[in-house]
């Protein structure tokens, strides 16, 4: 399983306060099938609980997600800030999960090399 911070979503960790462990957990519920939203496409938002203020506090994450392959987190955004995406968010975030279904799994880690996505272990 290979999982990935885009560029945007690393910045958008940075100032939520999001580790790669908290990234990473967001990930291993998700494998385990405890996925907060299916937002169709592949795509999933996940809860990522902030310190000890817990899930409802926190931030939330969209991932591009297919179970036991590959996990692209795409947006973070502090549950604060916004309580969801908006309909034109999710359809951009919905025709961008159409062009990443399409891509090898070679074409995706040369995208992660060159764009300045990071792995994550997981």
């Amino acid at each position: 399983m290979k999982a990935y911070l885009t560029k945007s979503s690393q910045r958008e960790a940075r100032s939520n306060g999001v580790s790669d462990t908290d990234c990473q957990e967001a990930i291993r519920r998700a494998e385990r099938g405890l996925v907060d939203a299916d937002l169709g496409g592949r795509l999933i938002k996940q809860r990522i609980p902030r310190g000890n203020q817990g899930a409802a506090r926190g931030s939330r994450a969209v991932v591009f997600f297919k179970r036991g392959e590959i996990a692209i987190f795409l947006h973070l955004f502090a549950k604060s800030d916004k309580a969801n995406l908006t309909k034109s968010e999710l359809v951009l975030y919905l025709e961008f999960a159409k062009h990443l279904e399409e891509l090898t799994q070679a074409k995706l880690r040369e995208l992660g090399a060159t764009r300045g996505w990071r792995e994550i272990e997981i």
